[in-house]
């Protein structure tokens, strides 16, 4: 297992803008038992690797720090589906991304694979964090026409979604039970009306 095997089986094959060549959505967004299996079985051990810090030498390379995110970020939410452990490795992936721009690496990435190097962003519960996020993806729109602006506009709707919770809430609310934490009757309130739940 290595890098492309990462990306590969995450992005599949992309088109000149970027984008998909075939759907992707179920795979990245859906929350399916299957998908949750096989990337137990495909991916778990590769999983340990990066939580042990086993897979440093990827960071030189914009592919490897965005396989490294992507294992750390979605597949931690795919393997420990609603546990705790499914968000115990978001700090360091949002550590990866911010430390990513800084250095530039995300503009070195097609398209949809920016949209996930930036996901760290808007799985974190502080605020500024969210507002990053918000920001990278209203320059990525800048420019864009077409398939290319629609799927960055759809994943800033997402941002933005998660970013009225945080400034609601200062924190995800669905992820309360898993954590321990005691919620608020407001907290309470909003998940029992359905509040956003995100596959968790």
């Amino acid at each position: 297992m290595d890098i492309n095997h990462v990306i590969d089986f995450w992005f599949g094959r992309l088109d000149s803008e970027g984008l998909p060549v075939e759907p992707m959505n179920k795979l990245w967004f859906g929350a399916s038992e299957l998908t949750d299996s096989a990337i137990r079985l495909h991916f778990g051990k590769l999983h340990r690797q990066a939580v042990e810090g086993e897979l440093g030498h990827w960071l030189q390379s914009a592919e490897g720090r965005l396989a490294l995110i992507i294992l750390l970020d979605q597949f931690s939410r795919n393997i420990f589906r609603g546990k705790a452990e499914a968000f115990a490795y978001d700090a360091t992936a949002l550590a990866l991304c911010k430390q990513g721009i800084e250095l530039g690496l995300d503009k070195q990435l097609a398209l949809s694979q920016r949209l996930f190097f930036y996901m760290p962003l808007q799985h974190s519960e502080q605020l500024e964090d969210q507002l990053i996020g918000v920001a990278m993806l209203e320059r990525m729109m800048a420019g864009l026409s077409g398939p290319a602006r629609e799927q960055v506009a759809s994943t800033l709707r997402f941002q933005k979604a998660h970013l009225e919770i945080i400034e609601r809430f200062g924190r995800f609310p669905h992820r309360n039970a898993v954590l321990g934490r005691r919620e608020s009757e407001e907290e309470r309130a909003y998940l029992a009306q359905g509040g956003a739940r995100f596959g968790q």
